[in-house]
């Protein structure tokens, strides 16, 4: 499934128009991003949690010249964690 289709399985789910629908995806991503940037974490309950790590700066190696040192600097990543009941909701039982 990529945006596209859950925006048409929405739309269908809710009886809504398929731009109606777009707006509503777009608005919780944009308000996950906003959150976000400010240091929030945001947990949807049953779903999982959306936060940022942060990782600092490092010393590598170049691995076209294993010789010589670089810099990493250092970054913010985004991160997700599956809350319990999604990851029971797609574990494959045998």
């Amino acid at each position: 499934m990529n945006k596209s289709n859950l925006i048409e399985q929405l739309a269908a789910k809710l009886s809504i128009t398929n731009s109606e629908s777009e707006r509503y995806v777009n608005s919780m991503i944009a308000m996950i991003y906003e959150n976000l940037n400010i240091g929030d974490k945001v947990n949807i309950s049953g779903f999982g949690q959306f936060s940022v790590s942060h990782r600092a700066p490092r010393t590598g190696v170049n691995p076209r010249n294993p010789s010589q040192k670089i810099v990493i600097p250092e970054l913010n990543t985004p991160k997700f964690k599956a809350g319990e009941a999604f990851k029971e909701a797609v574990k494959l039982r045998h």
